[in-house]
């Protein structure tokens, strides 16, 4: 539905992506984004989000190697905590520390007053998968999470899996899947292979009970 209105680059995949995740209730998109992370350094929990609307912020560079402005991909700011996402196109190999340390001074010229934790988290583009840590401000320390497109993918789908399966579907978890499925159409479009795997195929929702099996019987040998 959506596919012919999008470009294949990397904001257009970050927007479309973030947007939708974003429709979900918030403790269900937090959910995903901690699965899909290599480390366990996020918050457990997450509140409902104070701003969700900062794609691309233009902060401050002050301190920085930039000349006029410092510009994240998103920005989410929560109550106990904020979260700075990094994105990259790619899977591998376009991350770099240095914009990493800029986004963090940039962050500190404009929320230096506020007391509350910074997270970053590195989204694709990787070179490791190992957890790191940046100074910043004044003795203050950021956890460098990472995740790849592909375990985003993964956590996705595991969830549209999981309220596929639920006997009880409520209207919350049927629309959980819908965004799922757009979620998995907005890979595919973006050149992800979102097929299933054998081991994820339900089979007792699509395995033909005696009486089916009985019917389709018939009908084949009319």
């Amino acid at each position: 539905m959506l596919g012919k209105f999008i470009t294949h680059c990397e904001d257009s995949f970050t927007a479309s992506v973030f947007t939708h995740l974003l429709h979900l209730p918030t403790e269900v998109f937090w959910q995903i984004l901690r699965q899909a992370c290599y480390s366990n350094q996020l918050p457990e929990n997450a509140a409902e989000l104070i701003d969700d609307e900062s794609f691309w912020p233009s902060w401050n560079a002050e301190n920085t190697t930039n000349s006029h402005r410092v510009i994240p991909d998103l920005f989410l700011r929560f109550r106990d905590f904020d979260l700075i996402i990094e994105a990259k196109r790619w899977d591998d190999g376009q991350q770099y520390r240095g914009q990493w340390e800029k986004e963090l001074q940039s962050y500190q010229n404009v929320y230096r007053d506020d007391e509350k934790p910074v997270y970053l988290l590195a989204l694709g583009g990787l070179h490791t998968t190992d957890h790191e840590s940046l100074a910043y401000g004044d003795q203050k320390t950021c956890h460098v999470i990472k995740a790849r497109w592909s375990t985003l993918l993964d956590a996705i789908r595991h969830l549209q899996k999981e309220h596929s399966a639920s006997v009880y579907q409520s209207s919350q978890s049927m629309a959980n899947q819908r965004i799922c499925r757009h979620l998995i159409d907005l890979f595919a479009w973006h050149g992800f292979s979102t097929g299933l795997w054998f081991k994820d195929f339900l089979f007792d929702q699509h395995r033909l009970s005696t009486q089916n099996h009985a019917i389709q019987f018939q009908k084949s040998s009319s």
